[in-house]
């Protein structure tokens, strides 16, 4: 379908836009779009992923190089979406008319949905948000889901693993995502249409951000290089917490502990037992995000929930080794079938872990390197451009 019109539909868009899939999102559109493949982008008018209040205005941009259509947020009751939501985390599996009700009233438009149906090709993502799932109701023939699967109650509904099964075909972004489907599929008895596709995020193979610059970086920030980094969101359910928690561990065992660096946005505060070893870089601009993981001696990422883990591309990309939660299935992969980072499963582990990787400059760079070489070899744009490509001849 060389000529075929393809939308990305996100729930939100925006280059200040914090989030996996959003991140995946727009760097598929624009790759696509620069090689040959335009892609527009249709979504709402949020921003914000816990009001998804109408931030922006309605109507046509050009974003990046992109089309971007946005759309008002339809009727919904967000007291009704964090019952059930919450519901769901708790009990498991919930009565489907509460499974219908949930996604009844998740971030959903109207206006989208009206949209999407110009294109030949509508790729929703994440599996999450009612912009993906009414989508896959309203026009499962013309509909691809990237879902950015995790291991979560949420995924184990049969009202989100029917859409699945009823979509012309689902993008997957690593093979332990797609260990993760399989095991979900074999419980609730169902078939996909089509067989899934591994695809993922692509990278560039930009130089390593020289070491000047990165301490430069570090300087402006009161940092001196080698520190923890973390990039993303901060909330509990990316496991902030326990990264807090891991790293007052550090601090009372390692013997010379560095400081920890958090890259991003969210409201969850280090606590005061380790308030004065940590430094908020909050957002950082893209143009200078690869200064931030070079000046870092490791990336810390605690999730369990992640699909992809794109921050631990973008850290080997920069020179930069990683530490995962081990809980994390495809994280865990990433690193032993790449060999660029370490994971842990507690505080002492972490500590240990990190001491390794800090005070040891040429395990790191071995760890950086191999990194490097895994992500450029498996997840460099030609190649993922190319599967993107032949996932969407074969659903023709």
């Amino acid at each position: 379908m060389t000529h075929a019109r393809i939308a990305f539909v996100p729930p939100r868009f925006g280059p200040t836009v914090v989030g996996g899939a959003e991140a995946l999102c727009r760097a598929l559109a624009a790759n696509l779009t620069a090689h040959g493949t335009p892609v527009d982008i249709i979504t709402t008018c949020a921003l914000d992923h816990r009001t998804w209040a109408d931030a922006l205005p309605e109507g046509e941009n050009r974003e990046g190089g992109l089309r971007v259509r946005r759309f008002r947020v339809g009727p919904r009751d967000a007291a009704t979406f964090a019952r059930l939501h919450g519901a769901i985390q708790r009990r498991g599996i919930v009565p489907f008319d509460q499974q219908v009700e949930w996604m009844a009233n998740s971030v959903w438009s109207p206006g989208a949905l009206r949209a999407a149906r110009e294109y030949d090709r509508v790729v929703v993502m994440p599996y999450l948000f009612g912009t993906a799932f009414w989508q896959q109701v309203a026009d499962p023939d013309r509909t691809v889901v990237i879902p950015c699967l995790h291991d979560e109650p949420h995924a184990r509904q049969p009202v989100v693993l029917d859409a699945l099964c009823s979509a012309r075909g689902v993008m997957l972004n690593a093979e332990g995502e797609g260990d993760l489907l399989g095991q979900l599929l074999a419980r609730h008895g169902g078939a996909l249409r089509n067989a899934p596709r591994v695809v993922g995020c692509g990278f560039d193979d930009d130089p390593v951000p020289s070491a000047d610059a990165a301490q430069a970086f570090a300087r402006r920030h009161g940092l001196e290089p080698g520190y923890l980094l973390y990039a993303g969101r901060r909330e509990q359910g990316k496991g902030v917490g326990e990264l807090y928690d891991h790293y007052a561990t550090y601090l009372r065992t390692a013997p010379r502990p560095r400081p920890l660096a958090l890259m991003g946005t969210g409201d969850l505060a280090p606590p005061r037992a380790i308030r004065h070893h940590v430094v908020d870089l909050g957002f950082v601009e893209a143009r200078e995000r690869a200064l931030a993981y070079a000046a870092a001696g490791a990336l810390a990422q605690p999730s369990r929930l992640e699909s992809f883990g794109m921050v631990l591309f973008e850290a080997w990309l920069a020179g930069t080794p990683v530490l995962v939660n081990e809980e994390s299935d495809v994280m865990r992969a990433h690193c032993a079938h790449g060999g660029g980072g370490l994971w842990f499963r507690d505080g002492a582990t972490f500590s240990e872990a990190a001491q390794m990787v800090l005070d040891d400059p040429a395990l790191a760079r071995r760890l950086a390197d191999a990194g490097r070489h895994y992500a450029l070899d498996d997840f460099g744009w030609p190649r993922v451009r190319a599967r993107f490509l032949d996932a969407m001849a074969d659903w023709a």
